[in-house]
């Protein structure tokens, strides 16, 4: 040992460890020539070979009992039966200068049996930066295999030192080299693994922890027999014939394997690596090819392979083919895989957004179990009854045709099809029949075959016309909140589904109370007239030219709606100027009014456009999240007591291109035509049409004046000139059902608070590798009550000895079997401590906030007995 370092070591022991006698027993005299020269600070040398025992004791024990001493023996440490300076020896401190004596000096080991191991293993301790990295994890009492672990997990710089982490590591330098093939010489780590003699403990670790005994291994096959063992564990089945000699043989081992692979692929730092070589795997392996015969209850619970998710998927594909409903089916095996590791957006990193293809899925059966609920056709007594059941139920059609449409457009951008039969049965049950079945029996009401319709009398029971908004919704709203300010946000084509889905949200959020109700539309049902009906007034009519007026002045711009709410102590802004100023001066803009207007333009300004018409859906989204930000604004920012959120009119849109049996086409234009569109023909002296239903705005509007239209009868389009796709203006429902949203600011009620979860039975010992559980959500999902996701998992303490499962409860079911759910956790292999409590933790996914901590014990041994 170099001088100086001899120096360092014995300053640090009397300096920093604060010891007051060192014994030095340097056997071979390897020291003894240079000890006149070694200079310790404040400590004097004294050697043993030349002053006696008592003369010491006397000097140590009588004379000086502070100072400090180093005691060099040139002989070797005598046993205790013939030391004499034994009692002083048990509390001071023993030095020795060889290297293994160093090494356990700084490393703070106790046993002096490791000394010839740590001789062994000179060639790792040469480097002073991987003696240090070694430090920070050697505790005391370690062994050899202890430390062999530890050394491991230096030389693979793993984040802990446990074979789980080192094996992540050397996997991860698999990917990181670039390299196609699973190629050894492309590991750096691996290299000095071999270099340091660590090899055969590495192997031996890895048959302990997994049963991976084979004459000539490699870190290629133990990945491959990894994988395929947790694909075998997983599985609800046989395996594969051409796979099952790559599965691990021992029954709790195995199950280890499988535990490493979830920890793997779960891992933040690491999922990106497990991907790709499990792609790789399963390419090699040909694993497409060997789940032909598999379904996807088979299938269930495997998170293994990408493969498996994508023929899960075929799987549900298949059985929902032609419109077929087998929605409780089909839901239980995407509310499972939704949970897994491929739907995991913020986790996997493949090419196709599974979350989203399966969202695309669930809507498509909820459509077709919702079309399967009507099979006889859509048949109501009158119109009332009729609007009802679309308020009711019906809208339900439009959502989720929406919804499964906005879904499977992001899923096509990634470029794939696999959703385009799906699509064309999608289109059929909406296009094809409900929008059939509605125009049939709608157009009954509008125009029945004898007696009196709706364009006769265009009122419904118990619902309010929407020429009558301000004076039914915003003026008992002004009497209701004296001292507050009512604001009317107007989303230009914000139709009744897309406003019901967005009262969910809202509903959702901290301090918004919202309602959904409605009003029948303005007939014909386009922006002018209907943006006019909202406004305060006594008078609705019509200029020569065609434009619409309120108590005779102009209402088309904005500037000349503002100048008719100035006379209501109103104003009004575009949304986007409103959410765009600081509150401060929001509160500055609307302290002079208790009436403010916001006006909002998203879907209209996106469908109304060929060019974009094909993204009329993605707008409806933007909108309700546009909708959601500025209600909040409102409420929070400018403290408003009341938003009323309503629209102008709503729409019809869809993905198929309209075909001629779509056209209502007019051989000429009415000589009185003032305007004429897509969905309707407004003029004077028009007269009948064979073709177009004809109607007076002053029964459909409330006009002072009667100006006569024409709108092409059900879904029909006069014309497709300007995009086609994207239609409002007639008297579907899907436009004339305008929504009105009342939201109000709650203040002192708590936030919707997530769904409680309790474990079912009482599970106190473990005695199995394998341990199911089995929760239950406490109550149904509510407008107050959130669904929450949970991980769940066994530990140690803290450190994890199981896999992990996510498991969501988002029920709102009353039957409480429907709000069950259950996870099976493999336990790790290894000694547990059969009086040892371990627990089973409940973690919410979204914050990783402990839920629960269950105590339990783990008696391993009892359970492999039978």
């Amino acid at each position: 040992m170099p001088k100086h370092q001899l120096t360092d070591t014995l300053q640090k022991i009397f300096k920093e460890e604060k010891q007051r006698i060192v014994f030095w027993y340097d056997t071979d005299r390897e020291f003894e020539e240079g000890l006149p020269d070694l200079k310790l600070d404040g400590v004097k040398v004294i050697r043993l070979d030349e002053i006696g025992s008592l003369e010491i004791k006397i000097l140590l024990e009588l004379q000086d009992t502070t100072g400090k001493y180093l005691l060099y023996a040139p002989f070797v440490e005598p046993d205790a039966k013939n030391d004499w300076l034994l009692d002083i020896r048990l509390y001071s401190r023993i030095f020795h200068a060889d290297q293994a004596s160093i090494l356990l000096n700084e490393l703070g080991l106790t046993s002096q049996a490791l000394r010839p191991f740590l001789t062994s293993r000179r060639t790792f301790f040469r480097n002073q930066d991987r003696l240090n990295r070694l430090k920070k994890w050697v505790k005391p009492e370690d062994v050899e295999n202890e430390l062999d672990l530890k050394m491991l997990a230096v030389l693979s710089r793993a984040e802990l030192p446990d074979i789980f982490s080192i094996l992540m590591k050397l996997f991860g330098e698999l990917c990181n080299s670039g390299e196609q093939q699973l190629l050894l010489a492309s590991q750096m780590s691996w290299e000095e693994i071999g270099k340091y003699d660590l090899l055969k403990p590495f192997w031996n670790l890895i048959a302990t922890t997994f049963g991976y005994t084979e004459p000539e291994p490699s870190v290629n096959d133990l990945l491959i027999r990894i994988l395929v063992t947790d694909f075998a564990k997983t599985l609800k089945g046989a395996v594969p014939l051409s796979l099952q000699h790559f599965v691990i043989p021992s029954k709790s081992l195995a199950l280890t394997a499988s535990v490493f692979a979830n920890h793997w692929r779960s891992n933040i730092n690491h999922y990106k690596c497990y991907n790709e070589l499990a792609g790789n795997v399963a390419q090699q392996l040909k694993v497409d090819n060997q789940l032909g015969d598999l379904d996807e209850q088979a299938l269930l619970e495997v998170m293994t392979f990408e493969a498996v998710e994508r023929r899960i998927i075929l799987c549900m594909l298949a059985k929902m083919k032609n419109g077929y409903s087998f929605g409780d089916e089909i839901k239980s095996v995407v509310a499972h895989r939704l949970d897994g590791y491929w739907s995991n957006a913020q986790i996997s990193s493949g090419v196709i957004n599974y979350r989203t293809l399966y969202g695309a899925l669930l809507a498509a059966a909820d459509l077709f179990e919702l079309r399967s609920r009507h099979q006889t056709g859509l048949s109501y007594p009158d119109a009332s009854g009729m609007y009802a059941a679309y308020t009711g139920e019906l809208y339900r059609f439009d959502q989720l045709y929406r919804q499964f449409h906005e879904k499977a457009d992001q899923i096509e951008l990634s470029g794939t099809d696999i959703l385009k039969g799906l699509r064309a049965d999608v289109e059929n049950c909406y296009s094809n029949w409900f929008i059939d079945q509605v125009a049939v029996t709608w157009g009954t009401m509008i125009e029945p075959p004898h007696g009196t319709g709706l364009l006769q009398d265009w009122r419904l029971n118990n619902i309010p016309n929407q020429q009558d908004f301000f004076k039914s919704c915003v003026e008992p709203a002004l009497k209701a909140f004296p001292q507050g300010r009512v604001y009317v946000v107007i989303s230009d084509a914000l139709r009744y589904e897309a406003a019901a889905e967005l009262t969910d949200e809202l509903n959702a959020k901290t301090r918004f109370d919202a309602d959904i109700s409605s009003q029948l539309g303005v007939l014909p049902s386009y922006t002018a007239l209907g943006m006019a009906a909202l406004l305060p007034h006594n008078s609705l009519d019509y200029k020569a030219s065609g434009d619409v007026e309120v108590d005779g002045q102009p209402t088309a711009s904005l500037e000349q709606r503002n100048k008719i709410l100035a006379e209501y102590s109103g104003t009004l802004i575009k949304a986007e100027e409103l959410l765009a100023m600081s509150k401060d001066k929001g509160r500055e803009f609307v302290k002079p009014h208790r009436l403010i207007y916001i006006y909002h333009n998203q879907i209209d300004a996106t469908g109304d456009t060929a060019s974009t018409e094909s993204n009329t859906f993605r707008s409806v989204r933007e909108t309700i999240n546009e909708l959601t930000a500025l209600t909040g604004y409102i409420i929070n920012n400018l403290n408003g007591s009341l938003v009323l959120i309503t629209a102008d009119h709503g729409f019809l849109f869809q993905e198929t291109y309209p075909g001629q049996n779509d056209k209502s086409g007019l051989d000429t234009k009415p000589e009185g035509t003032l305007k004429a569109k897509k969905r309707y023909l407004l003029g004077n002296d028009l007269g009948g049409n064979a073709k177009a239903w004809h109607g007076y705005t002053s029964i459909t509007a409330g006009t002072t004046n009667s100006v006569e239209f024409w709108i092409p009868k059900g879904a029909n389009r006069f014309h497709f000139a300007g995009g086609a796709r994207y239609v409002h203006g007639g008297a579907m429902l899907q436009e004339i059902v305008v929504p009105i949203v009342s939201v109000k600011g709650v203040r002192g009620v708590e936030k919707p608070g997530k769904v409680n979860v309790s474990l079912l039975g009482t599970v106190k010992k473990i005695v199995n590798n394998m341990q199911r559980f089995e929760f239950i959500q406490t109550e149904a999902i509510s407008e107050r009550v959130r669904p929450v996701t949970l991980t769940v998992s066994l530990r140690d303490v803290d450190q994890l000895i199981s896999n992990e499962m996510t498991l969501t409860f988002d029920s709102a079911s009353d039957q409480m079997n429907d709000r069950k759910k259950s996870a099976s956790l493999m336990v790790k292999a290894g000694n547990y401590d059969k009086k040892k409590e371990y627990y089973l933790v409940l973690r919410d996914a979204a914050d990783k906030t402990e839920i629960e901590r269950i105590p339990l014990t783990i008696d391993l041994s009892f359970g492999n007995e039978f």
